[in-house]
């Protein structure tokens, strides 16, 4: 694999085209983050209310939180996750406003779109697939909302409008923001689609199914 090698020569179009300004404010949802714990991850409206508040206090106009971050007590609430010990985040969050619009950062195929109603899943979510200079490689984009603007199939353009930010259930309950991930073929074999955590077992082929998503983000 050549990440991010397989972009040389290749523009990356901002993801929130000209929306964000300035710096992002950098969240700590790790579990040496007491606050994590005052968290309602059951309560739509508090959990968001909580997270935009830090947000706004800082001053900044958007927010991330850390790729392959330690979220364990942010994921407390999920057996699945707690018994798997999958407690490092394989996205990059990017936090901004509900109906925020995302634009396709490269050429692409929609390659899947759904909407996941469990809370603490994605919610909605689109995955498009990428052919760089002969590298094929996907990325996911989570917590969306829905109805989708794309489907399965359509091709897109770098810098076509394909997706707003969820809320609520298009967020599976999560704070509004979108989960950036990207997946290699051998993930997508390996039936890694839908991780979006990954366990200390698995850390050391993080960069074989779950490169990091930074070289994707431009704004």
């Amino acid at each position: 694999m050549c990440y991010p090698l397989c972009l040389n020569g290749v523009d990356v179009y901002p993801l929130f085209g000209d929306f964000l300004k300035g710096k992002p404010y950098i969240f700590d949802f790790s579990s040496n983050n007491p606050k994590t714990l005052e968290y309602n991850l059951f309560d739509f409206e508090e959990f968001n209310t909580m997270v935009f508040g830090e947000l706004h206090a800082s001053c900044h106009q958007w927010g991330v939180g850390r790729y392959l971050e330690e979220r364990k007590s942010l994921l407390r609430a999920y057996p699945n996750i707690i018994e798997e010990q999958r407690f490092y985040h394989l996205g990059l969050d990017i936090i901004v406003p509900f109906d925020t619009p995302l634009y396709s950062p490269l050429d692409a195929e929609v390659y899947e779109t759904g909407k996941e109603t469990t809370v603490g899943n994605y919610g909605g979510y689109i995955i498009l697939k990428h052919n760089i200079n002969e590298v094929v490689f996907y990325s996911l984009y989570g917590h969306l909302k829905t109805p989708h603007l794309v489907h399965v199939g359509e091709k897109i353009t770098a810098g076509q409008k394909f997706a707003h930010i969820g809320q609520e259930e298009d967020s599976g309950g999560w704070f509004c923001h979108v989960h950036l991930q990207i997946l290699t073929q051998a993930a997508m074999d390996a039936g890694y689609t839908d991780w979006g955590y990954i366990s200390p077992a698995l850390l050391p082929k993080v960069e074989t199914y779950f490169p990091s998503p930074y070289f994707l983000f431009r704004y």
